[in-house]
């Protein structure tokens, strides 16, 4: 079996490394802020192994990217790996018939008499006998259509998310939520698909803080939840987010990484009413609170 790489786990290994670039993370911070090691993070983006598709989702949501169109590559390198295109194996060439053994006294021992004199087709050499044919290679042929036809679908399943734009979902794209209401206190809202565009997630309050620190109160309909991002904090800053029944979720700018880009709490079951968003900031201490 050949070492090559199949195209599509090459194609797929190409985008996940172009997505951890843009999140500016090294193996090590991946595998701090996902359920993969740094290990399977060398194997997932050398294109040796295929992520699960729970771990291409953390991915896009660390990058800000919709996960449909990686998916979509991912299931086409599994089913590039579970149906390898085959190749025809090399047929010996046929052996060709021995030469007969000539008689002294009835000519080429064919088996057949020799046309009698005044024939037709007496004195023309008889033709050479047919080539048996090759042998049906059904069965070969059966499994290799079973595999381009797998590849096929899933190669328009693709196509279809690619033409939508690369990075991009339309906003009535109609996605699935990975929970609702109760089912996402204390979960991530990227991971999911609450605060993916085209989910109907809207920023309902919003506050400045210095010159670039920016504080957004957001709500999902579809998943029924709330939570709180911060914009360019300061690394040690703290974001919250409380309920009307005093529950409460946080998140705290831990590097410069988190600094640069949005950080979310997890998410609270329930609407925007009564909701309070809160910046604490680093070193002072000091609490600046909103609600919508």
């Amino acid at each position: 079996m050949s070492g090559e790489l199949p195209l599509e786990c090459a194609h797929l290994a190409r985008e996940l490394a172009g997505l951890r670039a843009t999140t500016g993370l090294s193996l090590a911070g991946l595998a701090a802020r996902t359920t993969a090691s740094k290990s399977s993070w060398q194997r997932y983006l050398g294109g040796t192994q295929i992520p699960p598709p729970e771990l291409v989702t953390e991915l896009c949501a660390l990058a800000g990217e919709p996960p449909a169109r990686l998916l979509a590559l991912r299931e086409l390198a599994e089913l590039s790996r579970r149906h390898p295109p085959s190749r025809p194996e090399p047929s010996a060439p046929p052996t060709p018939p021995a030469p007969a053994e000539p008689s002294q006294e009835t000519g080429p021992a064919t088996g057949e008499e020799p046309p009698a004199a005044g024939t037709p087709d007496a004195g023309r050499p008889h033709a050479p006998p047919a080539e048996p044919a090759p042998v049906p290679f059904f069965r070969r042929r059966k499994v290799a259509l079973a595999g381009a036809g797998a590849l096929a679908t899933a190669a328009m399943v693709a196509g279809a998310l690619l033409l939508g734009g690369a990075g991009e979902e339309p906003e009535d794209s109609g996605l699935w939520p990975g929970c609702v209401g109760e089912r996402c206190r204390g979960k991530d809202s990227q991971s999911q698909g609450c605060g993916l565009k085209g989910s109907g997630m809207r920023t309902v309050a919003e506050r400045e803080f210095g010159r670039q620190t920016v504080v957004e109160l957001r709500y999902s309909p579809s998943c029924r939840a709330s939570w709180v991002r911060v914009r360019f904090g300061a690394i040690g800053d703290r974001i919250e987010i409380t309920g009307p029944d005093e529950e409460s979720q946080s998140a705290e700018v831990a590097d410069k990484f988190d600094a640069q880009n949005y950080l979310p709490t997890p998410m609270l079951a329930g609407g925007p009413e009564g909701m309070t968003a809160c910046l604490v900031r680093a070193g002072s201490g000091e609490r600046h609170c909103f609600g919508r």
